[in-house]
């Protein structure tokens, strides 16, 4: 699946699924590696295919919810995290 294919689809799937695209952007590529691993695992050819069985096979719908939830761990990349722990929990530790 090329990129301008997995934001079409991710475009169409993604209000269908109660999702919405901002959070996707960043994320995708392991969204598409998710999609493109069921694809094999439904024997289909491309995204184009996979869109005709979600018409056809509702229940499909949870599988590919599944596949879209990525957790984002923010612990680490938050600044203020590490600054509160410096100045709050790390002194009365040592204490």
């Amino acid at each position: 699946m090329t990129d301008s294919e997995g934001v079409q689809f991710l475009q169409w799937c993604l209000p269908r699924l109660h999702l919405r695209w901002p959070g996707f952007r960043k994320v995708r590529r392991q969204v598409y590696k998710r999609i493109n691993r069921r694809l094999q695992q439904l024997q289909l050819r491309n995204i184009d295919t996979y869109r005709d069985y979600l018409k056809d096979h509702p229940a499909e719908w949870a599988t590919l919810e599944t596949s879209c939830w990525i957790s984002i761990s923010r612990f680490y990349r938050d600044r203020s995290v590490f600054q509160y722990l410096e100045s709050a929990v790390l002194p009365q530790l040592a204490q």
